[in-house]
């Protein structure tokens, strides 16, 4: 599973994973959404890996991070960073995308470091750190 953090609003991003296959981001209402749009990239060119941009507010607990998402569209997940990596690693068992894009719901969420715990949670649970 490849995971990257949008640097900034501007569209920037970086990877955390090592990755060799192109990037493709998706943008996608929900999971169903993503995972058609992965099939339908991947036909095109199995050669890429489909990285689904992903709104995160990671906090201690649920309800101190929900308030972050109100007004956010598209994937998005409020919670900690144990329920995060779970969907994670869930969107990869699952086919519905090669990986995400963290995006920060809120300026304050330094993605970095919730990227690279979301990184250790799953190598401690067996899953690849890169595809």
């Amino acid at each position: 599973m490849r995971l990257f953090v949008a640097d900034n609003p501007d569209g920037h991003w970086s990877e955390l994973t090592d990755g060799v296959e192109r990037a493709v981001r998706v943008v996608a209402a929900d999971l169903s959404q993503a995972r058609r749009a992965r099939a339908r990239i991947r036909a095109e060119s199995d050669d890429v890996a489909v990285i689904l941009d992903m709104t995160v507010a990671v906090a201690d607990d649920f309800r101190s991070a929900r308030g972050e998402l109100d007004s956010v569209d598209g994937v998005r997940y409020a919670g900690t960073v144990d329920g995060l990596a779970g969907l994670i690693a869930d969107i990869q068992t699952a086919g519905v995308a090669d990986g995400v894009t963290l995006i920060a719901a809120s300026p304050r969420q330094d993605l970095r470091a919730v990227g690279l715990d979301v990184l250790d949670w799953l190598a401690v649970r067996g899953h690849e750190r890169a595809s």
